[in-house]
């Protein structure tokens, strides 16, 4: 059995990867006006709350496959009227995606069914107090054609003639009340177009059958969407009605505003045989892996591994990574790769690997490489550096270290730019330590 030792240990929950740009699990109490970045810009203050009282899950709404929510959420109810806004940074200027969860906890102070109803969610061209009054991708709501349902529709922008059949579809779905549904809708400014999605297909890359489009609005789109706003509205107690709002995901992409890579915990703890990183993912979404990437007191960060991912998923899944060759204060990061090659770094976590206990030449990283490679060692005891490279008829080519330097871990960087392709030794030298690596230059 080995010996755990002491460790400083970070967690870090709920981050996703991708294009997401902003997540919202309404981590918070009392009024929503003025918490986590949202600011009222219409009616009066301090009337949508945070919601805290048992629901689908904890104090939160849930929808299977999607990743398991945090935080709280939130209530509009019929008898308040209150518009808010939170920044989306940078704002977007080609097409903005937002998903949320919704519960609708009544019918009866919605608009009837064969009315227009009122929007409860959209972008806007500003953001902040004084955001402007150009308001895109309107998500409306009215009742269904039943007792005890719902309609939800989508309006590009104002202007124009406006109608039932043109906001919600010639023959739209009767959703329950008291049941929680997916929510996404998408607003393409170059196109002035609005697109909804009722609980589409989870688990995609690209935007699945919509559940209805509207282009009808005949205002100018805005030159950019820089917030998204969520708004009760109700005139004598009739208009969005009584519902419950969780889990926002504002994005530029289907594939992260629909299931998001999801880390939910990073961790690392000292063992007698090095650092033992863990971390965990709740949802993936064409996830190739994770580039493990190490900091060690002044140096670069370097990777010094990659972790396969599992593609897209919706289960939880656990990841580790052994480090043995950590010492003094040391920072790592997760560089979450996509398939398409697109990325997003984690939050950085610390320990304390204390000094190394004997003399270490690690193999270079990249290997192969072009035109460039670091090459980290380590050193248990102050001494005499010598650090070379030769190419295999052993004439040296370049000499990266000469010099005394300090106990701990070290690195250097070798740029191969000017030499031709092939294999090439690098040799470390330290007190009475000596050892030669091989590396391939590939260009």
């Amino acid at each position: 059995m080995k010996k755990t030792l002491t460790a400083f240990v970070l967690l870090f929950a709920a981050a996703t990867y991708g294009q997401t740009i902003f997540y919202e699990p309404f981590n918070g109490t009392g009024n929503l006006n003025g918490s986590n970045g949202w600011v009222n810009h219409s009616g009066t203050t301090n009337q949508i709350q945070y919601e805290t009282s048992p629901s689908d899950l904890g104090a939160n709404l849930s929808y299977p496959g999607l990743p398991a929510p945090q935080g709280n959420r939130i209530r509009l109810d019929s008898t308040q009227s209150e518009d808010l806004n939170k920044e989306i940074s940078p704002a977007v200027t080609d097409s903005v995606y937002a998903s949320f969860l919704l519960k609708v906890r009544s019918a009866t102070s919605l608009q009837p069914n064969d009315q227009l109803g009122a929007y409860f969610a959209h972008f806007i061209q500003g953001a902040g107090a004084t955001p402007g009054t150009i308001f895109v991708g309107r998500v409306h709501i009215k009742r269904g054609s039943a007792p005890g349902t719902f309609n939800l529709g989508i309006l590009n922008t104002a202007g124009g003639t406006q109608t039932v059949a043109g906001i919600y579809g010639t023959s739209p779905q009767d959703y329950l009340v008291g049941q929680t549904y997916f929510v996404v809708f998408k607003y393409n400014r170059l196109n002035n177009t609005a697109t909804l999605w009722v609980n589409p297909s989870l688990g995609q890359t690209t935007e699945p059958p919509p559940t209805h489009v509207n282009n009808t609005g005949t205002s100018a789109p805005p030159s950019q969407m820089a917030s998204l706003a969520v708004r009760n509205s109700n005139s004598a107690g009739v208009g969005t009605g009584n519902l419950e709002i969780d889990e926002i995901r504002v994005s530029r992409s289907w594939a992260e505003v629909s299931l998001p890579v999801e880390l939910v915990s990073f961790a690392a703890q000292l063992t007698q045989d090095g650092v033992w990183l863990s971390w965990r993912t709740a949802s993936e979404l064409n996830n190739a892996g994770f580039n493990v990437e190490r900091k060690m007191g002044n140096a670069d960060w370097t990777t010094i591994g990659f972790v396969r991912g599992n593609g897209t998923t919706t289960q939880a899944q656990s990841y580790s990574f052994l480090d043995r060759t950590a010492s003094g204060k040391v920072q790592y990061r997760l560089k979450q790769v996509d398939f398409d090659g697109r990325f997003e770094y984690s939050n950085v976590i610390e320990v304390d690997a204390g000094l190394p206990k004997r003399f270490v030449l690690e193999q270079n990283y990249p290997n192969p490489f072009n035109p460039s490679t670091t090459i980290a060692y380590q050193l248990p005891v102050a001494s005499d550096v010598k650090l070379e490279v030769f190419d295999m008829l052993g004439k040296k080519v370049a000499t990266l270290v000469s010099g005394r330097q300090e106990a701990g871990a070290h690195s250097a960087n070798f740029n191969a730019s000017a030499l031709s392709s092939g294999i090439y030794f690098y040799r470390l030298q330290a007190g009475g330590f000596a050892e030669t690596k091989k590396m391939t230059l590939a260009k």
